[in-house]
Formats: structure tokens, C-alpha cells, sequence
């Protein structure tokens, strides 16, 4: 049954609406392939006009040439009734009915955090994506985006450059990058995480795809943030569909009268959890990290002029020389002091001479 899936799924030009009256009508995707064409003009001439894709199609590909031609691709395929099909994925209406991917899927038994946001993006919107999807890599998740310019695609560079994995839901085939600059991106993704897609290989980015491919990068997630949207973003369609789904939607707030804001501020208005900071949002989606973490820290022994430096370098981080001076310690002294803090993992040099807390 397996091949007619793929068969059933691999027909271009048409939709999971399409899919699904072809299913209503026909029951399985064997029964497609084995109906006459006198059953499908049936359709077509009540007005399913797009049913002619499916007699070319056939015409033109069995159940096993599909299979073969994706096989040489090096893609891999799993239809919804088929062992390992993701688990989140199953209880939504609109599920897909097959998935390819290169790669791999997102883990079951691991938490799945959506970082999603504007393409067009500010340095400060960026520089949130990136720690949030760091954090999140370091609590023990991985993060799913859709490979995009902007908070997307810094989202997925951050989780994979801090050794993590990260997944990307496409709105065209696995096969297709884009954009097309990319590249370097879709191939880290391929090998430290999957590239996923509903749509068979060879289909190119469309418009129409993108709040298509959404629905899915919610499905996948566990949680889903959203960075910065403007009023009418493709971000909002993905915490839509997110809230539709059951999953918790979270937001990083802005200034009022910033476009880019204005996305993130309705959606906390109408009840989407607040983005105080990085480490308050992933204390509150892996518990069990929080607890972990006070573990750790009370596991560590500092010494008293340690203790004095870490209370002094704060959240939001400190250059060396406001160290000294906040401190009183000689500049040597101050230097051992941050050498061993940051040995011990509980500051990081985020730029040359200045620190900021880890933990």
C-alpha cells in the first residue's frame, strides 16, 4: 500500500483538498490508481477539472517508477498510515497525507520549539532568535523554522552552530532550495537535522504553498514563537494555526510603533505567553532543565571574590573595564576571577571584553 501513497501523494498540480475528495470518492490511493478513466471523467465533469492531472499522471508513472525516480534522489517518503509518520502530526484534521524529507524527522520523545518571524528583520530580532535557539538546543529541544531569510533562517544557524539539531518545513519539494542563497543552510539542515516538505520532489516555491507549509512547522512544534511580524505576516498564520492545534504560542514584545512589533503585540494581547527574556521562556517550557540547572549551581563552589565578580556582570553583561571599576579588584585579579567564571560555564565572553551570564 505503501507505493500507492507515494503515487497517490507525488501527483503535482493538485492540493490536499484535491487529495482528500479523491480519497472521499475512491476510499485508498490503490483504488485511484486502479479506477478507469470513465470513473474519473465522472469527476471532471462534475466539475473537477483538475482531475486531468490525475489521468496524465497515470498515464505517464506507476506506483513503482515513483518510487524508483524518488530512491535515486536520495529522498525519503512516509505515508500517514506508515510506522514512524510523526506522531504530532496525526491528531490534526488536515494532516498530510505523506511526507518527504532528507534527513531526518523531528524526534518524538524530544521538545520541538517553532522559531518564526519576519523576513525582513532588525539586528535586535535577529540577535533574539539566535539566543532563544541556542537556549533551546542547550535545554535539551531542537527547533523547527522554515529556512527563510531573516529570523528563520538565524534561528536554524544558531541551534545547528551550538551543536544541536533544527528542521526545516519547506514550501516546495526537499530537492529545491529556497532561497536560493540558502544552500550552505539546507545542506547543514540535511545533515544535522531534515529538510521536510508535503510536496514531491521537483515542486517549486509558490506564494500559495508557504501557508500551506505552516500549518505543518505548528504541527511539528511543541511550542511556537513568534520573533517579529508585521500586520499582515505568514508568521501569524503559522501562531493561527498553532492555537488551532493545541500548541502554546509565545511572543517577543516590541514598541508600539514599530511595524515589526505590531504582530508579536496583538498576539500577546489576545493572550499568547510574554517573552520577558530568553532564560524566563526556557525555564518555562523545560521544566526539567530549570531544575537541572539550579543542580548544577549548587554543586558549585566559588569563591568569594568570584562570587562578588558574578553578582556584578548581570543578565544583560558588562564590559571589562565597568567590572573593574563596580568591583575594586586590580585588573589581574579581575581576570582570573572571569577565566575561572567562564571555565566553570557560568559567564561567556560574548565579545571582546564583555561578559554576560550563562547561568
Amino acid at each position: 500500500m505503501e507505493l500507492y501513497w507515494e503515487w497517490f501523494c507525488s501527483i503535482p498540480g493538485i492540493y490536499r483538498t484535491q487529495r482528500e475528495i479523491l480519497l472521499h470518492c475512491f476510499h485508498t490511493p490503490k483504488d485511484i490508481w486502479e479506477a478507469s478513466e470513465k470513473e474519473l471523467f465522472f469527476l471532471r465533469d462534475r466539475g473537477c477539472r483538475w482531475i486531468q492531472k490525475v489521468i496524465e499522471y497515470k498515464k505517464r508513472f506507476s506506483p513503482e517508477d515513483v518510487a524508483h525516480m524518488r530512491r535515486e534522489q536520495g529522498i525519503n517518503f512516509i505515508s500517514l498510515e506508515q510506522e514512524g509518520y510523526p506522531e504530532r502530526l496525526k491528531p490534526l484534521r488536515d494532516r498530510p497525507y505523506g511526507l518527504y524529507f532528507s534527513g531526518a524527522l523531528p524526534p518524538e520523545k524530544v521538545r520541538s520549539v517553532a522559531i518564526v518571524g519576519a523576513r525582513m528583520c532588525t539586528p535586535g530580532g535577529r540577535a533574539m532568535a539566535e539566543a532563544l535557539a541556542r537556549e533551546v538546543i542547550r535545554a535539551g529541544g531542537v527547533v523547527v523554522s522554515g529556512a527563510a531569510y531573516g529570523i528563520d533562517g538565524a534561528a536554524q544557524w544558531a541551534a545547528l552552530e551550538e551543536g544541536g539539531a533544527s528542521y526545516a518545513v519547506l514550501g516546495c519539494g526537499v530537492d529545491v532550495c529556497y532561497p536560493a542563497s540558502h544552500r550552505l543552510l539546507y545542506a547543514r539542515l540535511k545533515k544535522e537535522g531534515g529538510l521536510i516538505s508535503e510536496f514531491p520532489a521537483g515542486t517549486k516555491a509558490m506564494p500559495t504553498h508557504f501557508p500551506m507549509r505552516n500549518r505543518i512547522i505548528s504541527g511539528l512544534a511543541d511550542v511556537v514563537v513568534v520573533v517579529e511580524a508585521r500586520k499582515k505576516s505568514g508568521s501569524l498564520i503559522t501562531a493561527e494555526f498553532a492555537l488551532d492545534q493545541g500548541r502554546q504560542v509565545y511572543a517577543v514584545p516590541g514598541r508600539p510603533d514599530d511595524d515589526l512589533s505590531y504582530g508579536c503585540n496583538e498576539l500577546i494581547s489576545q493572550g499568547a505567553g510574554l517573552i520577558q527574556s530568553v532564560e524566563t521562556f526556557v525555564d518555562a517550557v523545560f521544566p526539567d532543565h530549570k531544575k537541572q540547572k539550579r543542580k548544577e549551581s549548587a554543586n558549585i563552589t566559588l569563591a568569594p571574590t568570584e562570587k562578588l565578580v558574578y553578582s556584578r556582570v548581570g543578565l544583560h553583561g558588562k564590559s571589562l573595564w565597568e567590572l573593574e571599576e563596580n568591583t575594586t579588584l586590580s585588573l589581574s585579579d579581575l581576570c582570573d576571577c572571569l577565566l575561572s567564571l567562564e571555565m566553570k560555564g557560568l559567564i561567556k565572553e560574548t565579545e571582546q571584553n564583555f561578559y554576560v551570564k550563562v547561568k
